[in-house]
This record gives structure tokens, C-alpha cells and sequence, in this order.
């Protein structure tokens, strides 16, 4: 899932604050009534009692947890491991309460059929309320989205890399200049950009994904998803449904909704008048090669009724933010280990040379995997594979979910010294001398296993990863190629710990020039 800035010291704890007028009296009142509503009718927590708790609430609300959770996740999930190594145990999140386990569960529990992915993000992010629809769309039964992430967006990477590299070069002249002088540059902004371009040249197609006010929405909507949420979880699920209408991100969410319904109504109108058309005149109707186009045929093959627009905001949550965070994390690597840069070039110049934009090609670039498999290792969430169960599942050790437990599994394998070698410093050649130790397949990026969970592991693992590799390897080629890079006076700032995520820091800066020449002309080939 998407990880995203938010500066708790200024967290909106009175999400009420900015909402409507609401004279005193009357608003007490409501938010007594409801308050004392959802007291009543509170949900029975289903998490196994004879887990041990690490750190119960004080609190019906556990505010004050929620936030410690929230900003020092790292040393309580430390603690965590410490005191109950290699078993479960509860503990209570900035989400609630919820079930740990260790990472050695990982393998056992990845294609259980008794778990489910989307109905613990439905639970993580609301997917009920207005404006969070898109959390219920990866969870549906008729798994649109999955199905066109794996059926045609993976079968579709050889055709998509030209029109990948064509936006990936106007992104980044828009975004990183064109100016042979050294400039500081925000990389995380810029990142995003680059990555809603190229993304959504593959999603909408053009002209779509080259306007600004698209753009701008799909952006800002998944930021204003993911912040909203965050706000809302603060309540008992109960009350999240009141609170929902005066938080102003769900506000601005429920908004950017109506307009994107306006924007991708007015494509899928042309396109069918095209269609319509061409079928009048007796001619084969226009093909259109992305993410709408592929999304309107699977409904219509199943029969079912999808909102376009809400599932177009659904693969940007699920893809556009991640994967910049990682472009984001590379471009900062690639200027605190400058000595890497020149053999990335080779290879990239070399393997273009001899393969242009062929399928081949970008597998070929395997030092370049290697540094991106590493960068998202270093910044791989605190814990993923958040699952909920659908019926009682035994543990290896026995221990026993009851049915409705949401649980996530711990991470911290990647930062395991008795699995990877100077595991707290970046090492852009591990993953490739791992390949020549005989771990060929899982030391390749789009690989998943349980001490590299960055795309998930198993039945659930990220649909999209091949997609996104390719595309951040896209990317990269450009950057590397025609701009040099280095660390500048506001130097580059840590990751900031943000609950269960490990984002790379908004505040980040590198210097950056245009290469006055580059060893191959990528933008001919």
C-alpha cells in the first residue's frame, strides 16, 4: 500500500475543528449522543485473549498509544521481537488493535484460503465511508482490479515500454530541467510527477495522461485517501462514520471524487462515440491499448457494474505512490553512493546498444534490479501482508485465529544480520552477487520471499510489481543517462518512521545537471 508524509507533531487531533459551523450546544449534544452510541453498540474484539499484549490502552480510545505507535513503531515493534521472539503476540497500532506475527510465518500462511487481503484493507481504510470506495474495489469478490493487473497489465509490458519511455522522457524534462548548471531539486515531488505520467500513460492513455488537472487529481486524491484515513482511524469504528463528514481531507476527498467521474466520463464518452462511428461506417472499431479500456471489457465479460473513475483512483493507490516512494529511495541511494553511478550507465548504454527497448532488455539490466531490489529493501514497511482471517486458522505453533482477527506479519528479516551481510548499509551489487549464488530467481526484484516482503509474498503478493519494476527501470535509464547527481547543502533527509511505513523523507533534496553528452541517445532508440 501507498506510504505518505504526515507530520504528526501537527496531527489534526480535533478533526471536528475546521467542519461546518455547529452552534456549541447542538454539537456537544450530537457528539454526545453518538459518542455514547457507539460506546454501546462497540464491537466485540475477536483477537485471541491468550496472545500476550505488548501494549494494552489505558484508554477505550488508546489516543495516547495510537500515537506513540505512530511515531516510534520501530523501537515498539524492537521491543515486540524481543520480548516474544518468534511468536505471536498482539499489539496495539495507530490502527488498533491487531495480531503480530513473526516473519518466519510468512511462507506458511501465503496462500491460505482462509485469509483475506481485502477485506483487512477494507478494515484498515474504511472502505465503507464515502470517498474510500476504492478500498472496497481491491477487495471485491469479482476482483477486477487483480484480474486486469495481472491478466492484462503484465501480458501488456512489451507493448507499453515505447509509450513508458516516450512520457518518461518529457517527465523528466519537465521535472528535473534541462539547465547544464547544478540545481537543488525536491526529489519526492519530483518523483511523483514523473511516476503520474508515465503511469497514467498506461492507465488513461492519451491525451488523458498529460492533462494537468488529471494530473494534479490523481495525485492529490490518493495523498488526501491515505491522510483521511489516518485522521478517521484515531475513532472507534463506530464513530468514524460521523466524523467522516466534518474531516477535511474526506471532504476534499469526496470532492476530487466528483470531479475525476467528470474528467474520465468525458474520455469514455468520446471513445464510444469513436466506436459508434466507426461501426456506422461499416469499419472495425477503434482499439485502445490501457488500464480503462481493459477494466470496461472484463466488467462487460462479468457482467458487472464498476465506476471508472473510482477504479482508475484505485490503482493509483495501489501503484502510483508506492513506486514513487522507491524511485524516491533510488535517486537518494544513487547520490549518497555516487561510485555505482558509472557502472550503471555501462550496463544500461550497453544493453540498449545491443537490445534497444526490446522485452529482454530491461531483464538484462541486472545491476540496475539489483540497486532498485536493494533500495526497496531499506525502506520495505515495518510489517506487511496484512490479512484478515475468514475462519479460524491454526498456527504453526498452534496457536489459534479466530475467524475475524486482522493481522500483519513482521518484516524486520530485511534488516536481519543472519540473513543479509551488513544489513543496515546499502549495497547496490547484493542482489547481484546473490544471482551468481545460485538464488537467480529470488534475488530478482519481482521476486517475493519471506526476507524481502516489499511486494507482499504469496497468493496476495502485489499484482502490479512487474509493471512497476519495469517502469521504475524506465525511469532510472533516463535519469542515469542524462542527468548527474550528488548530494547537496540541504543534504538528504532520513526516512521518517510513519506507523507501519518507512517512507523516504518529502524533504529530501540532491543537486542534479543535464549531461552535456550521454553514452547513447535514449530518446532515438
Amino acid at each position: 500500500m501507498a506510504s505518505l508524509p504526515i507530520n504528526f507533531s501537527t496531527f489534526e487531533w480535533n478533526l471536528l475543528s475546521s467542519g461546518p459551523t455547529i452552534q456549541p450546544m447542538g454539537y456537544l449534544i450530537t457528539a454526545f449522543v453518538v459518542f455514547l452510541a457507539a460506546y454501546i453498540i462497540r464491537p466485540i474484539n475477536p483477537n485471541p485473549k491468550d496472545l500476550p499484549f505488548l501494549n494494552p490502552p489505558k484508554s477505550w480510545l488508546g489516543l495516547k498509544e495510537k500515537r506513540s505507535f505512530y511515531t516510534l513503531s520501530t523501537e515498539l515493534l524492537e521491543k515486540g521481537r524481543s520480548r516474544y521472539p518468534d511468536r505471536p503476540y498482539r499489539i496495539f497500532t495507530d490502527i488498533g488493535e491487531i495480531v503480530m506475527l513473526p516473519a518466519k510465518y510468512a511462507h506458511d500462511i501465503r496462500n491460505n484460503p482462509n485469509l483475506s487481503f481485502g477485506r483487512a484493507v477494507h478494515k484498515e481504510f474504511n472502505g465503507d465511508i464515502p470517498g474510500f470506495d476504492v478500498f472496497k474495489i481491491g477487495g471485491s469478490s469479482d476482483q477486477l482490479l487483480q484480474v486486469v493487473a495481472r491478466k492484462e497489465l503484465t501480458k501488456s509490458l512489451a507493448r507499453a515500454t515505447d509509450p513508458l519511455t516516450r512520457e518518461a522522457a518529457l517527465a523528466m524534462s519537465i521535472n528535473f530541467g534541462e539547465s547544464q548548471d547544478w540545481h537543488e531539486i525536491s526529489v519526492k515531488p519530483a518523483a511523483l510527477d514523473v511516476v503520474a505520467r508515465m503511469a497514467s500513460r498506461i492507465f488513461l492513455g492519451l491525451p488523458l495522461c498529460r492533462d494537468d488537472a488529471w494530473l494534479h487529481l490523481t495525485k492529490e486524491i490518493t495523498v488526501n485517501v491515505f491522510l483521511g484515513a489516518t485522521m478517521i482511524n484515531i475513532f472507534p469504528p463506530p464513530l468514524r462514520r460521523f466524523v467522516h463528514w466534518f474531516q477535511p481531507h474526506c471532504r476534499k476527498v469526496r470532492q476530487q471524487t466528483v470531479e475525476g467521474r467528470r474528467l474520465i466520463k468525458k474520455v469514455t464518452q468520446d471513445r464510444q462515440n469513436l466506436k459508434d462511428a466507426a461501426r456506422a461506417a461499416g469499419q472495425s472499431p477503434p482499439e485502445f491499448h490501457d488500464a480503462l479500456e481493459w477494466a470496461e471489457q472484463e466488467a462487460a465479460a462479468k457482467g458487472i457494474k464498476y465506476d471508472p473513475a473510482q477504479f482508475q483512483f484505485a490503482l493509483s493507490s495501489a501503484a502510483m505512490h508506492t513506486t514513487t516512494d522507491l524511485l524516491t529511495q533510488c535517486i537518494l541511494e544513487l547520490a549518497h553512493h555516487p561510485e555505482i553511478i558509472a557502472p550503471l550507465r555501462e550496463e544500461i548504454s550497453r544493453v540498449l546498444k545491443t537490445e534497444g527497448w526490446k522485452k529482454s532488455a530491461l531483464y538484462n539490466m541486472k545491476l540496475l534490479d539489483s540497486v532498485i531490489k536493494e533500495s526497496l529493501r531499506m525502506q520495505t514497511p515495518h510489517a506487511t501482508m496484512r490479512r484478515v482471517t475468514e475462519e479460524e486458522v491454526v498456527l504453526p505453533d498452534g496457536s489459534k485465529l479466530p475467524k475475524g482477527v486482522f493481522f500483519m506479519v513482521d518484516a524486520s528479516s530485511r534488516r536481519d544480520m543472519n540473513v543479509y551481510e551488513n544489513p543496515e548499509s546499502f549495497d547496490g551489487y547484493r542482489f547481484l552477487k546473490m544471482r551468481s549464488q545460485g538464488k537467480e530467481n529470488t534475488a530478482q526484484l519481482v521476486s517475493t520471499t519471506p526476507d524481502c516482503l516489499g511486494f507482499g509474498h504469496g497468493e496476495h503478493a502485489c499484482p502490479g510489481r512487474f509493471f512497476a519494476s519495469n517502469e521504475a527501470k524506465i525511469a532510472l535509464c533516463h535519469f542515469l543517462l542524462k542527468y548527474d547527481c550528488k548530494l547537496g547543502p540541504s543534504r538528504a533527509v532520513k526516512n521518517n518512521t510513519q506507523g507501519f511505513t518507512y517512507p523516504s523523507n518529502p524533504s529530501s533534496k540532491v543537486m542534479v545537471r543535464r549531461r552535456a553528452t550521454m553514452e547513447i541517445d535514449i530518446d532515438s532508440i
